[in-house]
């Protein structure tokens, strides 16, 4: 990691329960600005929970989120986690995108009004201006002849890919992707990954992977972080951790995720 850059996601102690589940415990870790960062770890290791979190999706039991210098949760000296006013989660919610395993398309909507619907509402901005953008973006994964399609229309890869667009047309500063091939069929997961390998080309944008995809982690990243069982086990360099990683439990996950 580039330590001269100031981080654009501080994470502090954080902990996360469902129930007696303790997904999250005491992870911290910092995202630079224009770094690429992949997660990696077997599952209910707590990668999800993470971007959840960050989305305001989900709430933690403890610790401190910062987001561009703004807190989203912190603690307060009597040791509980409080968030933010409104206000400010809006504020630092309209930093950040978010791309789901599943879509989460409006089936309703066409693929134009999907990407233009919240820059229009939640943003201002107008409708030309907004549909302009669209147009550019869909253009960018390749599907400018689907602006007037339905979801039920597109194959899931289109789908993640108007899903890619429509987090970005909100302009985030960071961008999360939760598993986006996870959901798709082996021969449509190549088309979105050339989407992320030309969003990960541009120096400015910042990205948090979660990815099961070994080989796809160590050629987009510039640093990866394998979690296990809420914390984070290793990270480092891509060529460190897959290569010549230091600990017994990435080791062990690695040869059965890539041997299998």
């Amino acid at each position: 990691m580039n330590e001269s850059r100031p981080p654009i996601l501080r994470i502090r102690d954080l902990h996360k329960w469902y129930d007696d589940l303790h997904i999250l415990r005491g992870l911290s870790c910092d995202l630079r600005a224009g770094e690429k960062v992949a997660i990696i770890g077997p599952s209910g290791s707590g990668k999800s929970t993470l971007l959840r979190l960050l989305m305001t999706l989900e709430s933690p039991d403890s610790g401190e989120i910062e987001v561009d210098g703004q807190a989203m949760w912190s603690t307060t000296p009597a040791g509980r986690t409080v968030a933010a006013g409104e206000d400010v989660l809006r504020r630092i919610r309209a930093k950040l995108g978010m791309v789901f395993q599943h879509f989460h398309l409006f089936p309703h909507l066409t693929v134009l009004r999907n990407i233009t619907a919240a820059p229009q509402i939640v943003k201002g901005i107008a409708r030309d201006a907004a549909e302009r953008r669209a147009g550019e973006l869909l253009e960018m994964v390749g599907l400018a002849d689907k602006a007037n399609a339905y979801p039920a229309q597109l194959s899931g890869g289109q789908k993640q890919r108007v899903a890619i667009a429509r987090a970005l047309a909100m302009d985030p500063s960071v961008m999360l992707f939760d598993e986006v091939t996870s959901a798709l069929d082996p021969e449509l997961v190549g088309e979105v990954q050339d989407v992320l390998r030309q969003l990960a080309h541009q120096a400015a944008m910042t990205m948090l992977i979660v990815t099961h995809e070994m080989q796809f982690a160590r050629e987009i990243a510039d640093h990866v972080m394998f979690f296990d069982a809420g914390t984070i086990v290793e990270q480092g360099a891509p060529e460190q951790i897959f290569s010549a990683p230091k600990e017994d439990r990435t080791r062990e996950f690695l040869q059965r995720v890539i041997d299998r």
